[in-house]
């Protein structure tokens, strides 16, 4: 809703609700959460410029524990 605690502090528990139940009715789709069939086929289109080639080897970065801390060890690659 986009108020400050001392806001909230301060409103009635009426006012609360209502801006509560004001912000919930603007932010609520008035299809009932269902996309339509353009909708659909634009997000779809979207996904495929946007999908990349897959990796052919995925790495991460390794640690060892010394007392209370992590020290970097090394990176590891594993082959997809």
């Amino acid at each position: 809703m986009g108020w400050t605690v001392h806001d909230v502090k301060q409103a009635s528990v009426w006012e609360f609700f209502s801006a509560f139940n004001g912000y919930v009715d603007a932010n609520t789709p008035k299809q009932g959460n269902k996309l339509s069939e353009d909708d659909k086929d634009r997000i779809w289109e979207r996904m495929q410029e946007l999908d990349a080639p897959s990796p052919t080897s995925l790495s991460t970065q390794t640690y060892q524990l010394n007392g209370a801390r992590l020290v970097p060890a090394g990176v590891v690659t594993f082959e997809v």
